[in-house]
């Protein structure tokens, strides 16, 4: 009889208020680079005895920490079966149930940027009354620039498929380097992507940049070219599943010894893939190490002095001024490993922790337990 009072109550008091919001699920939505996501918003109304039914305002804002403080910034407010959609929003953002259904708010985003991850707010107001929610987003995935280990421009379209699948990855779609090049990505390498064209995005036009859109910025776009062609590759990462992880020690490794160290640590060689992911989930580190591939690299969050340029990203080293020729394998750096997730009996997988493993020399790990997108060079 109690729970059916408590239940008779909050009845009464929603009435009473008129403007309830229903939360939705817990926990973030996730979503990959490129693609389109729903971000629920969910309220109902209750008509008082005697009031007004006056439409209610929604309102969408991204908010955003800077100086220490909470700022929203707006995305779009609709009312009365207008929708107002922000300039930076516009294209890109609806409310797909909004007028027919009215207390449906739920936000469609998309293509998704990396830079859409964060928290949104979807307020619904109708006179006095105020309801809100809260709804993280992250968007998972990564775009990078890949070439061969002998010279520039040395892959066929075959040949590129089966970089990207043995670097953690699979070729990238045009809407990811949209994507990736909407965010900032600019690199002057024309690559191959999965519907056979060849491009490359640029930010910064310049001598030898150009393209198909002289000096303006955007994606350079070859048209769809014979497989039998040799250009670079822009491949997509998706899913991380395990930890990448630096090891250096007091004496640096050859190819043949960064493998074998990885292996005594329970891991092996991290891909390029792979490591492009824990860039952009954070790992720091300016000290370049061996990937499975053969070749040489190090991830930087914050640009410094002798870190390789003024830009974040995934740094190459290659032997060659021209950005060619990976390092011979008897050249000595430290090394990036990757450990992936042991699933128990049951379907449970847990991440084994670093601490757990006795390691010889200094060794910096980075865990991670979600991914995020982006690769820049």
């Amino acid at each position: 009889c109690s729970q059916i009072g408590l239940q008779d109550a909050t009845a009464a008091a929603t009435a009473e208020k008129g403007l309830h919001m229903q939360k939705v699920g817990s926990g973030s939505v996730r979503a990959a680079l490129a693609e389109l996501v729903a971000l629920p918003c969910l309220f109902t109304l209750w008509p008082r005895p005697g009031a007004a039914r006056e439409a209610p305002r929604i309102k969408w804002t991204k908010v955003r920490t800077a100086s220490g403080q909470r700022q929203d910034l707006p995305i779009l407010v609709a009312k009365d079966n207008v929708v107002r959609v922000a300039k930076g929003w516009q294209g890109r953002v609806s409310l797909p149930a909004y007028p027919r259904h009215r207390v449906n708010a739920t936000l469609l985003l998309g293509p998704l940027r990396a830079s859409d991850s964060g928290l949104y707010r979807c307020q619904v107001v109708r006179g006095i009354e105020d309801e809100q929610d809260l709804v993280p987003l992250e968007v998972t995935g990564v775009v990078f620039h890949y070439r061969a280990a002998q010279d520039r421009y040395s892959l066929t379209f075959a040949e590129a498929q089966e970089a990207c699948r043995l670097n953690s990855a699979t070729i990238a779609a045009p809407r990811h380097l949209q994507a990736a090049f909407e965010d900032g990505f600019d690199n002057c390498d024309a690559g191959w992507l999965s519907d056979r064209t060849v491009r490359y995005p640029i930010t910064q036009s310049r001598p030898g940049c150009y393209g198909d859109r002289s000096s303006l910025p955007g994606v350079r776009n070859y048209g769809r070219r014979d497989p039998r062609e040799l250009y670079d590759v822009y491949c997509f990462a998706r899913e991380l599943g395990g930890e990448v992880f630096y090891v250096g020690l007091a004496r640096r490794l050859t190819l043949a010894g960064a493998r074998a160290q990885c292996r005594r640590q329970g891991a092996v060689l991290a891909s390029v893939g792979q490591l492009h992911l824990a860039w952009h989930e954070g790992l720091d580190q300016c000290d370049p190490g061996w990937l499975a591939d053969g070749s040489v690299r190090y991830p930087i969050q914050t640009p410094r002095r002798r870190c390789g340029g003024p830009v974040p990203g995934v740094r190459t080293v290659y032997s060659f001024a021209n950005r060619t020729r990976f390092p011979s394998p008897g050249e000595r750096y430290d090394a990036y490993c990757f450990r992936g997730e042991s699933c128990l009996v049951g379907g449970l997988c847990l991440l084994r922790s670093l601490r757990d493993t006795p390691l010889d020399g200094a060794v910096l790990t980075w865990s991670l337990a979600h991914e995020h997108p982006l690769g820049r060079k």
